[in-house]
This record gives structure tokens, C-alpha cells and sequence, in this order.
């Protein structure tokens, strides 16, 4: 009976055109068992199936990863980002006052010395110390992190990584400041810590000025010099879910320019601190006699 049925099935399958060989070239079959080979045939009929759902839906996958962000996720960022300047100007305003503060005290220092404080110039040990920082920095908050090519990017995408652009130039030109401003701090330091006999380095009597430096009357002022005045920043990012490519890449961009403006602020609190103590070095350094051992290591 079962041999009659398979008889009738093998006829149909000739005459619907598939290749009955094909059914005896299976490698698990013996010659003339129409039933395995009919199995066979099925079981490859299936992987084809399977494959091209596969194939469909990594279609559908790459599909979804180019497709651009809808018009209410571009909204919502750009309600997100608008209110990030002003906390990215109050940096770069508190920063302006600590440079002021740090001309301050290197005035004190060329008046005292009759010698121009280099500041622009850095020693190895600065760079080396500088590097170290900016390493720590890339692995902790990714502070130069680089936002995707606009080019690359669909409109609407495009639209928001734009405005990241933006903001990160600006957190840049904050800290390019505070790195100037570090600087006039070490430049003073290092003066006092190469004039180990005092600001003149001879008797005072004999002492001439090589310079014209007006002596600053008094120190800046202004409530960011209030030491109970902190500037650190507790900014929280919103942290919101995507399942579009250009969408979690905005986000990441996002919440790592938050971390960025809460490490200024905590970096730019604590130049505060080292101004005040180098402020103190360059008045016990002034007040010392000239031509006498006392050296002051300010970079201590």
C-alpha cells in the first residue's frame, strides 16, 4: 500500500516538474527510497524558506538603522539641549574672572622680580602633567568626544547633531580658557620656585627694575572668588530609551556633553583653589630679603 502511495506521489512530482534524480542524490538516501528522498527534498525546500525569511529581515533590519529619527524624538531634543548654554557660559564667565585674579597675582610677581612672568611657554613636567590629565579625561567623561559627520546623517538627525556641534565648540573655547589660565598660575609658580634668593636675587639696595610693571592696588572682586561660592554642577542627563541607530547616537552625544559640563565646572572650582594658594606663595615670596636661601617650591 505504502509503496503504491509513494509510486503515485513520485508521478506527481515528475509531472509537476522537479527533478526526481535530485530526490536519489541526497547523501543520507539509497538508491530507489523514494520516501527519504522525498524527505530530503522537503527539508532543503524548508532551509531555502528559511533563509529567505532570514534575508528579509536583515533587510528590514538595515532598513530600520538608516531610517531618521521622527519629528517628536528631534523636538524633544531640541527641548533637551537649548537649556545646556547657559551652564556652558556660566563656565566660560566664571573662568573669566579667574583669569583676572591670576593677572592679578603675576603683576605682583614682574613688579617684585622686574621680570615678565613666562606663562605661555610649558615646561616638560607641565606638558607631562597636562597629557596625564587629558587621558583621564578621555576615559572618564569622553571630553573630546567627536560627534558624527553632519553629512553623514539623515535631516532630521542631521538637525540635532548639529546643534551638539555647536554647544561642544563652545565647551572647547571653556576649556582652552582654563587652560590659559592654568598656565599664568604655573608661570607664577615657577618664578617663585627658580628664585630661591628672593624676588631680586641680590641685595634690594642694588636691585633695578629691568621693567615697568604697575603694581596692582588691590585684587579682583567679584562673588565667584567667594570661597563659599561653588561652582560645581550637578547636571543630569534624561535618560530616555531609543530603538533608532541615529537616535542612540544623539543620546549618547547628549549625556556625554552633560558629563562634560559637570567636569569643567568641578575643574574650573578647583583652579579656584590653586590661584588662592599660589596667591599666597607670591605674597610670602615678595616678602621675603633678597640674597638670603629661601626657597618656596610653589608647585609643590
Amino acid at each position: 500500500m505504502l509503496k503504491a502511495i509513494f509510486a503515485v506521489l513520485a508521478t506527481a512530482i515528475a509531472d509537476e516538474g522537479v527533478d526526481t534524480g535530485a530526490l536519489m542524490m541526497d547523501d543520507q538516501c539509497v538508491a530507489g527510497d523514494v520516501e527519504c528522498g522525498l524527505n530530503a527534498l522537503q527539508m532543503r525546500g524548508m532551509r531555502k524558506e528559511l533563509d529567505e525569511e532570514l534575508s528579509v529581515e536583515q533587510e528590514e533590519e538595515e532598513t530600520e538603522w538608516l531610517k531618521d529619527i521622527t519629528t517628536k524624538t528631534k523636538n524633544h531634543f531640541k527641548h533637551i539641549l537649548a537649556p545646556l548654554q547657559k551652564p556652558i557660559v556660566t563656565n566660560y564667565q566664571y573662568l573669566t574672572v579667574l583669569d583676572s585674579y591670576a593677572n592679578y597675582t603675576m603683576l605682583k610677581i614682574e613688579n617684585a622680580t622686574g621680570h615678565v612672568v613666562v606663562w605661555n611657554r610649558k615646561s616638560l613636567l607641565q606638558e607631562a602633567e597636562e597629557e596625564l590629565e587629558e587621558e583621564e579625561l578621555k576615559v572618564s567623561y569622553g571630553r573630546r568626544r567627536h560627534t558624527s559627520k553632519s553629512e553623514d546623517l539623515p535631516p532630521r538627525a542631521r538637525y540635532i547633531n548639529k546643534i551638539l556641534i555647536y554647544l561642544n565648540k563652545e565647551m572647547d573655547a571653556v576649556w582652552n580658557l582654563n587652560t590659559i589660565v592654568d598656565r599664568k598660575r604655573w608661570g607664577v609658580g615657577n618664578t617663585i620656585t627658580s628664585s630661591p634668593y628672593g624676588p631680586h636675587g641680590e641685595h634690594p639696595e642694588r636691585w633695578r627694575a629691568n621693567g615697568t610693571f604697575p603694581f596692582p592696588t588691590k585684587a579682583p572682586s567679584s562673588p565667584v572668588l567667594n570661597l563659599n561660592n561653588s561652582l560645581v554642577m550637578h547636571l543630569k542627563p534624561e535618560d530616555r530609551k531609543y530603538d533608532n541607530k541615529y537616535a542612540q547616537q544623539l543620546q549618547a552625544d547628549y549625556q556625554s556633553l552633560i558629563d562634560n559640563i559637570n567636569d569643567a565646572s568641578k575643574k574650573c572650582n578647583d583652579l579656584r583653589a590653586r590661584l588662592f594658594k599660589m596667591n599666597w606663595y607670591a605674597d610670602k615670596f615678595i616678602a621675603l630679603p633678597s640674597g638670603v636661601w629661601n626657597k618656596i617650591d610653589a608647585q609643590s
